[in-house]
């Protein structure tokens, strides 16, 4: 067969697969193995392409076998291809390379689980091999690049709502998996009656009321190449208080530690960290909360667990506890399909991807210079725990390096003809540690919508969802939005502004509801007037001065001269008072967006 084929094939599932996660392992090697999945469609496309990568991946587009091998490529869940093959051929291939990686991650890890205890392996296999989800069209490109991809993608999302229903053959009468609620348990209900909880940990890696299904066991005991260690939300939380330990702080860190030890805590619990402290070297930060060593002591032991963590903290910190909240980061590029389309031709839809690859590969750089944790970085897309203090930094130098990465493309505007260029919109939900991720990542992307619905896109929202109290998310431009937000966070630090002023105008702005926006508007230069009055008469620095002549000048002109309505002033002093309550890293002040590692454009 001579005839030239485009070929598109989708890797899923993707989203619900992610999403059931109880901890961020279960989250990071999601992430990873989807991506192994679909490296294996893309290399089973080369190979049957003679060898040849730059004929027949268009997306993504590796400059080699072994850089699309690589532990830190990422591919997204789509892979655009050209073949001469038959594509049912070249499909049936491509499904049986992906079932075989699945096969050889998963009969690793449940290799590892049988030596330590009894599952229905059985099932397990059956619930893996039953996850994949691998749809692809085709269509001949023939001298209309353009036009077969659009035919191509209009054919694929047909197919994506043509669902096939196959009868189960794993159902049985066991509990559901916790992470989910889709498939039945394959550990023995016998070893909840007959196991301590640090035999379940030890054996199962599960809680004493936790159920984990042939694909929970997947997430929780794969290995993810080389490493199978990442960082807990608690260690990403309490990453500002880990910054301030030093070795005045060793010995009370190994007294703690030996503790611990000595009260026979499991290999989970110590020596998990995949990055070593400098003074609290391969341990958790998880180990810092007194309600995570309930997951490694019971009884009598967990009291004499806390009251060792308690005289740590009061020699190391005076007694204060490690910040509960941290920020999940989710970034996706601006007008790329628009950008997509307007590649003509093969080789401009592969100068294209490998341009995103090439941003791909400068995240985990950056992410990691901030403190933070990478999950997922695939082309335009990027999901990264980050701890407060380094979260909106951290954002602004992903969407520089975006931007600068992905200068050479544009489209033009419909209505000004300008050049528009692609940009990244990024949202930040700061979250408590404990929060089930499955519901920090529905509020990180709806944070993420409310930057793309920002006129203009290139923008950044932020969601605070506070365990006790309702949600609030403000966003704004790259360029404006961020800096006053920093503005905000740096008169918290200081102290240049109390720290209730946010709620106190909150209230003010409920109980003037409906006075309307923009500075022409009375009732808007009414509750200015108000707002200034409120301002006068309060005080800074825990109530030692007043509030500066300045900072009421410039609060009021953000209400008078920029418009901003002022319960969303409000919204954005109380999301700033929280993102201060960390101090500020000093390594992370002066952030060069171009440093990160990896090839440049």
């Amino acid at each position: 067969m001579d005839e030239v084929h485009l070929v598109v094939f989708h890797v899923g599932p993707v989203q619900e697969f992610i999403a059931s996660a109880r901890r961020s392992r279960d989250l990071w090697f999601g992430s990873w193995l989807l991506s192994e999945l679909s490296k294996a469609a893309a290399e089973a496309i080369v190979e049957r392409s003679g060898g040849d990568i730059e004929w027949s991946l268009i997306f993504p587009a590796p400059q080699s076998l072994s850089e699309l091998r690589l532990d830190n490529f990422n591919a997204a869940n789509r892979i655009v291809a050209r073949t001469r093959e038959d594509p049912a051929k070249l499909g049936e291939a491509v499904r049986i390379r992906v079932l075989e990686r699945l096969r050889e991650i998963s009969d690793e890890a449940f290799d590892r689980v049988g030596k330590a205890a009894e599952f229905d392996r059985a099932t397990a296999q059956l619930q893996v091999d039953d996850l994949l989800e691998l749809f692809w069209v085709s269509c001949p490109i023939r001298d209309d690049y353009a036009g077969a991809r659009t035919q191509a993608e209009a054919l694929m999302a047909a197919r994506k709502a043509t669902r096939d229903f196959a009868p189960s053959k794993w159902g049985s009468s066991e509990e559901k998996s916790s992470l989910d609620g889709l498939r039945e348990s394959v550990i023995p209900r016998d070893a909840y009656r007959t196991m301590s909880g640090e035999e379940l940990r030890q054996s199962y890696g599960v809680r004493r009321g936790e159920r984990l299904c042939g694909v929970g066991l997947l997430k929780r005991h794969g290995r993810r190449g080389q490493g199978d260690r990442f960082f807990s939300t608690s260690h990403v939380a309490a990453m500002p208080m880990l910054e301030r330990l030093n070795e005045r702080h060793r010995g009370a860190v190994e007294e703690y530690v030996g503790r611990l030890r000595q009260l026979g805590i499991g290999s989970d619990g110590l020596d998990t960290a995949p990055v070593k402290d400098p003074v609290f070297g391969y341990n958790d930060g998880h180990l810092l909360y007194l309600e995570r060593l309930a997951e490694f002591f019971d009884g009598d032991k967990l009291r004499q667990a806390q009251e060792a963590l308690g005289r740590f903290l009061d020699r190391a910190f005076g007694g204060a506890g490690p910040g509960p909240y941290y920020a999940l980061l989710h970034a996706d590029g601006d007008h790329m399909g628009q950008i997509i389309a307007e590649q003509r031709t093969i080789e401009q839809h592969r100068a294209l991807s490998r341009a995103a690859s090439l941003f791909a590969r400068r995240v985990e750089p950056i992410v990691s210079r901030f403190r933070g944790s990478l999950i997922y970085a695939g082309g335009d897309d990027v999901l990264a725990l980050l701890p407060l203090h380094s979260a909106l930094e951290c954002a602004r130098t992903l969407a520089d390096a975006f931007r600068e990465q992905m200068a050479g493309f544009a489209i033009a505007d419909t209505k000004s003809g300008k050049a528009v260029h692609p940009t990244l919109s990024v949202g930040l939900a700061v979250v408590h540690h404990l929060e089930p991720l499955s519901e920090a990542l529905e509020l990180v992307r709806e944070a993420e919508s409310y930057a793309k619905s920002v006129k203009g896109k290139n923008a950044l929202a932020v969601t605070l969802s506070k365990r006790a109290g309702s949600e609030r998310t403000v966003g704004g431009t790259w360029g404006s939005f961020d800096r006053r937000l920093e503005w905000f966070i740096e008169l918290h630090r200081n102290e240049e502004i109390p720290a209730e002023l946010g709620y106190e105008l909150r209230s003010l702005a409920m109980e003037l509801e409906g006075a309307g926006e923009g500075p022409d508007n009375l009732l808007q230069r009414v509750l200015s007037s108000e707002v200034k009055r409120i301002l006068s008469r309060k005080r800074a620095e825990r109530g030692s001065r007043e509030v500066s002549e300045d900072v009421i000048r410039r609060l009021v002109d953000i209400l008078t001269q920029d418009g901003l309505p002022v319960d969303h002033l409000a919204d954005e002093l109380i999301i700033a008072r929280e993102l201060a309550s960390t101090p500020k890293p000093a390594a992370a002040s002066s952030p060069d967006a171009s440093s990160g590692e990896g090839e440049k454009k």
